[in-house]
């Protein structure tokens, strides 16, 4: 019997349930329960070895190899002498001692080795006696969760009792659950920033002549300033900014007065920009009837009327505007 209770023992030792006690500034308790073994060393009692025990534990770990812990055990169910002069023999044994650990992975899995001093208060006969003594234990533990996780062990305590000159030890295995408080999840490992590049890009933006202007004139209408404004806004997501303007009329008239009036009206919506804040103008030029937009198109109309509705397109300003902008890069 004792051997069959001693190999369910190391088989529940092997698949014990524990806490995350290896994870680094994390508190754990837990509780187990265990077979136990007592040892005679001198052999000059009757004395009935094995027994049951219960444990209750607090952890504290400072890194994810070393931790203190405090506990209390119960042993029962051992007996002193034969007959009339039978006694149940029950401890309560008061532990403290240090934890040091081999981690096994970032949860809280581990093997460990424990040691520390204890104080026993054993009860047999009607009498208790305390004696000071100590605790030694290996085991180990799997963690399921950032909380959860199984222990198994056997501890060995030293000086459990002391009785008609013969010394008792009690050997516990033991398997229990135990929860881990103040588990800190790992950061989130941070996202790279995707990598940006600045360019140079340029707009460009024709405005009808006919809203900026009256026939054959060079000052901006209402309409005509706030087309202006409209371009400027349009470029504020832009750094480094620099404005170019150019101004065409149609055929109709000579070079040389098509060329005034293209100048006059390049310089009211340069000067239009520059009361809407512009300060780089890098150019204010009139092209006259150069590079008409409308080609041949309107080269069979008849009357003036008609002709000047068909080259509409031609009399316009146009403003260039370039600067930088910063755009993703392609990985």
């Amino acid at each position: 019997m004792k051997t069959k209770l001693l190999a369910l023992a190391v088989a529940c030792a092997t698949a014990s349930f524990a806490a995350n006690a290896a994870v680094s500034d994390t508190w754990s308790a837990g509780a187990a329960a265990g077979y136990v073994y007592g040892f005679d060393h001198h052999d000059d009692i009757d004395f009935e070895k094995e027994g049951y025990g219960l444990k209750l534990n607090g952890e504290y770990n400072f890194t994810n190899w070393f931790g203190l812990g405090a506990g209390y055990d119960y042993t029962a169910k051992q007996h002193i002498g034969e007959g009339d002069n039978r006694s149940s023999l029950h401890s309560n044994i008061a532990e403290a001692y240090g934890r040091f650990a081999y981690a096994l992975d970032n949860n809280g899995s581990d093997i460990f080795f424990k040691v520390g001093p204890t104080v026993t208060w054993a009860s047999a006969y009607g009498e208790t006696h305390h004696k000071y003594g100590a605790v030694a234990g290996i085991g180990g533990q799997y963690a399921f969760n950032d909380n959860l996780a199984v222990r198994a062990g056997y501890d060995y305590f030293y000086k459990n009792m002391k009785r008609d000159g013969t010394r008792i030890d009690n050997g516990m295995f033991y398997v229990g659950v135990q929860y881990t408080f103040g588990a800190k999840k790992p950061a989130p490992a941070p996202v790279a920033a995707p990598a940006q590049k600045t360019v140079r890009v340029t707009e460009n933006h024709t405005l009808d002549a006919g809203i900026l202007f009256p026939f054959d004139g060079s000052n901006l209408s209402a309409e005509g300033k706030q087309a202006v404004a409209e371009v400027v806004n349009s470029s504020s997501n832009l750094q480094n900014t620099e404005f170019e303007v150019y101004g065409y009329t149609d055929r109709i008239g000579s070079d040389a007065y098509n060329n005034k009036l293209s100048q006059k009206r390049a310089d009211a919506v340069a000067a239009e920009l520059q009361n809407n804040g512009v300060t780089n103008l890098k150019a204010s030029q009139g092209r006259g009837k150069a590079n008409p937009v409308t080609g041949d198109k309107c080269n069979s109309v008849q009357g003036r009327k008609a002709l000047i509705d068909c080259l509409a397109a031609d009399r316009r300003v146009e403003v260039v505007v370039t600067g930088d902008t910063t755009k993703i890069q392609k990985q």
